[in-house]
C-alpha cells in the first residue's frame, strides 16, 4: 500500500505561541470549570451583593496566571535559548526526520512544555529520582541533569520516567551517574515547613 506523501501534523509543527497557548489550555478550562461553579454557587447564595461580585472577579482574576503561569516559564526559558544559540524553533527544517533525530526535542508535561535543543546541552551528567512525601504533593519526580553550553548544570523535570528516557533516547544517551532520593516534607502549623 502507496503512502499518500502527507505525514500526520503534530505539535511540532506548531509555533511557540501556539505551543505555549496548547500547554496551558487543559488547566485553563479546568480552572475555568471551577470558577464557573464557583460563580453559580455565589450567586445562588449571595444573589448580587457586592461581596459576591468580589469572590466570582477574584476567582476570574486567578485562571489566567493559573493556567499560564508554567508555560509562560517555559516559554522565557526558550527565548532564552534560542538567543544563546543563535537558533530559532521558526527556523527549524528537520520536520520530515523521526522525532529522536529531531534538532528539537519537545514535549508537554507537568502543566508546561520542554523545548530544548541538541546544540544546547553539552553533555548529560545525572538522572534522578526523587520521592515527594507532603501534603501537597506524593509520589515521584524524575530529573535529568545536563550541563549546558556555558558550562552551567542545568535540571530537566518529568512526571514520569517514560518521558525522562524518552528525553535521554533523544539525546542519544551516554554515560552519567543515576540517583534516587526521598524527600519528606512535614507541614508545621505555622505555616512553614519543619
Amino acid at each position: 500500500m502507496k503512502s499518500s506523501g502527507k505525514r500526520e501534523k503534530t505539535i511540532y509543527d506548531d509555533s511557540l505561541t501556539r505551543i505555549f497557548l496548547w500547554s496551558g489550555f487543559t488547566m485553563f478550562i479546568i480552572l475555568l470549570i471551577v470558577c464557573i461553579i464557583i460563580g453559580a454557587t455565589v450567586l445562588f447564595y449571595r444573589r448580587f451583593d457586592s461581596e459576591g461580585i468580589k469572590i466570582i472577579l477574584f476567582c476570574l482574576a486567578l485562571v489566567i496566571p493559573g493556567s499560564y503561569g508554567i508555560p509562560l516559564f517555559s516559554l522565557f526559558k526558550a527565548w532564552r535559548q534560542e538567543r544563546r544559540l543563535g537558533i530559532y524553533w521558526k527556523d527549524r527544517t528537520d520536520y520530515d526526520r523521526p522525532e529522536w533525530e529531531r534538532d528539537w526535542y519537545l514535549t508537554c508535561d507537568r502543566g508546561g512544555f520542554i523545548l530544548c535543543h541538541r546544540n544546547y546541552i553539552k553533555r548529560i551528567v545525572g538522572r534522578q529520582t526523587e520521592t515527594e512525601i507532603a501534603e501537597h504533593a506524593r509520589g515521584k519526580v524524575y530529573y535529568v541533569m545536563y550541563e549546558d553550553m556555558d558550562g552551567k548544570i542545568r535540571k530537566l523535570k518529568f512526571s514520569s520516567d517514560s518521558l525522562a528516557s524518552e528525553f535521554l533516547h533523544w539525546f542519544k544517551k551516554q554515560v552519567y551517574k543515576e540517583m534516587e532520593i526521598c524527600v519528606k516534607e512535614h507541614w508545621n502549623g505555622s505555616g512553614g515547613i519543619s
